[in-house]
């Protein structure tokens, strides 16, 4: 069964298997490989301009609710 996420950087619609999962954890942004971790998670591709836009234009902070300011540091490294 495949299910459909929408990418956070670029807006577009993908199965899970095609993005990753990042979750917040004491508002530092973090790769959730086994799409469990328990909060909200946003969906985002490997891409490295739709992690940019993410970031620039705050939609990863507002996916996941975190208020104030979101290290995203460790997605550098995607």
């Amino acid at each position: 069964m495949t299910i459909n996420r929408m990418c956070v950087g670029c807006r577009t619609r993908e199965s899970t298997e095609q993005l990753v999962r990042i979750v917040s954890v004491n508002r530092q942004a973090t790769v959730d490989l086994s799409r469990s971790a328990p909060g909200r998670g946003a969906y985002v591709h490997r891409d490295q301009e739709c992690i940019q836009n993410a970031i620039i234009r705050k939609q990863l902070a507002r996916a996941l609710r975190v208020t104030g300011e979101l290290d995203c540091g460790a997605l550098n490294d995607l």
